[in-house]
């Protein structure tokens, strides 16, 4: 590349510096293809090679000369850009497990099913921790009836104020097994704290599994960043809320991002730093773990 760029080089009259030539070359090639989309900015110019080729064949041999000038400039002025690599990461990603010891009733999410906030992921059999709330409600409900018969027989100097402390806390202990009975039944069912897509399932109905145990791992597929790996002189050419455009490999498209927020320290080995961008439009069938290349 670099021996036919000093080749074509030779046929410019005057020497310029890469950057100056590169920019001249493209205004060149523009007066000479008046009608080939040639777009150019301050340090890069795009020549789309397809369309100026055909719009090439149909002028004078003359113009094949441009054409090739043109390709030049693109493969000069690209040189010239600095890019690093993007990965798409989801801003929620979790692993969800079992906060009860049960047997799986039922999992109606699947590997790349979507679902809601709130949405029921993985339900459990729960009869016996549903019977045992049942027993503390009635338990609960019976001391309550005995504080009340406490306090109507201190009035009447039945009983002592000792007697109804202890009816108090009696109550207040039902009370409390009450709540971790209720909390116990709310864990039967493991709902979705964001809307997203299921990555793996992790367990089959009528598995039984211990507390802690790993059940369904998810991932938010609306919040979604770019963690960009990017060399430490990024920190002097770039900023936050600075556009850039990611060439994303997996779908073949550019989309545009907006750098939010610029590493905290420099990789001493690597002398790279993590960029973090946002999408301004989130691309359709983007998916965490997508890759490509981002240029500012």
């Amino acid at each position: 590349m670099r021996l036919t760029i000093l080749m074509k080089l030779t046929l410019v009259k005057k020497i310029q510096p890469k950057e100056t030539l590169a920019v001249s070359l493209c205004h060149s090639a523009t007066k000479l293809l008046p009608h080939s989309p040639i777009i150019i900015t301050d340090k890069t110019c795009k020549q789309p090679c397809g369309r100026a080729y055909n719009s090439a064949m149909n002028k004078k041999p003359g113009y094949l000369i441009s054409l090739t000038v043109a390709i030049i400039c693109v493969a000069t002025a690209y040189a010239e850009t600095f890019s690093a690599r993007g990965l798409v990461k989801a801003k929620s990603r979790a692993v969800l497990a079992s906060e009860i010891g049960a047997v799986v009733n039922k999992t109606p999410f699947r590997s790349g099913d979507t679902f809601k906030k709130g949405d029921a992921l993985i339900n459990f059999d729960c009869r016996l921790l549903k019977s045992q709330k049942d027993k503390v409600a009635a338990q609960t409900k019976a001391s309550k009836a005995q504080l009340e018969n406490a306090r109507d027989l201190e009035k009447m100097r039945s009983i002592g104020a000792l007697d109804v402390t202890l009816a108090k806390a009696d109550y207040d202990k039902a009370r409390a097994e009450l709540k971790i009975a209720s909390l116990n039944v709310e864990r039967c069912s493991v709902k979705a704290p964001f809307d997203g897509t299921v990555v793996q399932l992790l367990v089959n109905e009528f598995e039984s599994v211990d507390l802690r145990r790993n059940l369904i791992e998810i991932v938010s597929s609306s919040a979604l960043e770019v963690e960009i790996i990017a060399p430490a002189d990024w920190l002097k050419k770039v900023s936050t809320g600075q556009k850039a455009r990611m060439d994303i490999d997996e779908l073949g498209i550019t989309s545009e991002v907006k750098i939010i927020a610029m590493g905290g320290a420099v990789d001493p080995v690597s002398q790279t730093v993590i960029i973090r961008a946002r999408f301004d439009n989130l691309p359709k069938d983007i998916l965490p773990g997508m890759s490509g290349v981002v240029r500012p």
